[in-house]
This record gives C-alpha cells, structure tokens and sequence, in this order.
C-alpha cells in the first residue's frame, strides 16, 4: 500500500478543508434565511393578531368568565328578531285561510234565483232610487231576492270583506341572512382559536430565532 505523499495529504486536507468551509457558508445561509422567513411569519402572526383584536375592539365584543371573547347581546339581536319574525309568518300565512272564511263567509243557504243581467238591473234600478217593491215588479224577481242581492252588493263594498293575502316570503334573503348568522356565531370561537394559536407561534418563532 503506497504512503501518501507530503504534499498530496496537504492538498487533500486544503480541499477538505474549502468544501468544509462551503458547506459551512451554505449552512449560514440557510440559517440566515429561515431566521428571516421565522421573522417575516412572526410579524405576520403578529399583525393578523392585531387586526383580530381591531376587529374584537370594533364589534364590542366582550369576554366571559372563561376570558373567551363572545358577541354583545345587542350584536346578535337581529338573529332573535328574525327568528320571531319567521315564526309570526308562518302563523299569518297558516291564518289566513281561517281569517277569510271569518271575515268574508260562503254565501248559505239556497242560490240567488236571479241570473247576472236581472242583478245588474236591480243594482241599475236601485241607484236611481227606485223602491224594493217597483224594483220586483219590473225585474220580476220576489222582494226577497231583491233584498238579498242589494244587501249582498252593500256588504261587497265595505273594508271587512276585503281578503287576506298570505305572504311570500323573500327565500334568497332569508338563506343570505340564515348563512351570514351561522357565520356570525362561528366567529368567537375563531376568533378565540386564531388569537391563541398566533400567541403559541410568536412564542415559538421567538425561541427559534433566539
């Protein structure tokens, strides 16, 4: 086995001793490099904390007894409103069948015997100030049918026999609002999930870089 000259051991160790250096500045520069990324992420970290608690500070959230942040009464209100609000219409629009039948009752008893020109005539006849009895005589119809159908052409003109409608509700906003509160109740609990996990990072990042 040849023995290593002088020479070619000292330039083996100069060459090992140049790759070790390299590696050494490369390794450098990796440090150097996630020091800055730790950096950069941590004032991020940092500054979505910050917007966070804006955002805490602009809601007028408070916290509980547990020192979790939580939405005002007041805040969420509107939930409790709309909620009332659907139940209120619901019960209106499943009234309203009850109300009309109330307020504007199927005529009972037996049909008018008068076809639709004789009422017209009675109705014409009436107007001009013509008597119940005159009216029979020249429409032929009895006196009874004479008074049924002016006392039901009164009764047609007053405001109680208007109908109730029901109301339509507006689906697109109700889902739009429905999706915006599910989110708005969601929000504390990310909220205080985002603020804690941003306080362990930082916490982290500081022991890194250190």
């Amino acid at each position: 086995m040849r023995t290593e000259s002088k020479a070619a051991t000292v330039a083996r160790l100069e060459d090992e001793l140049k790759e070790a250096q390299r590696r050494n500045d490369e390794l450098r520069r990796e440090r150097d490099e996630r020091d800055a990324l730790v950096a950069r992420m941590r004032d991020h970290v940092e500054a979505c904390s910050a917007q966070t608690e804006a955002w805490i500070e602009a809601f007028e959230m408070e916290q509980g007894d547990d020192r979790l942040w939580k939405w005002k009464v007041s805040f969420v209100e509107g939930d409790t409103w709309f909620a009332r609000y659907s139940e209120l219409l619901k019960r209106w629009n499943a009234a309203v069948a009850d109300f009309n039948a109330t307020l504007r009752p199927r005529p009972v008893g037996r049909p008018l015997l008068a076809s639709e020109a004789q009422i017209e005539a009675v109705l014409g006849l009436r107007k001009r100030g013509t008597s119940l009895r005159a009216i029979a005589d020249e429409t032929s119809l009895g006196l009874s049918t004479v008074r049924s159908i002016i006392d039901d052409a009164g009764k047609a003109t007053r405001a109680w026999r208007k109908r109730y409608e029901r109301i339509a509700p507006d689906r697109l906003a109700e889902s739009a609002w429905r999706s915006r509160s599910r989110t708005r109740a969601a929000l504390p609990r990310r909220i205080n999930e985002s603020l804690k996990a941003g306080r362990d990072l930082v916490k982290q990042a500081k022991g890194l870089a250190g």
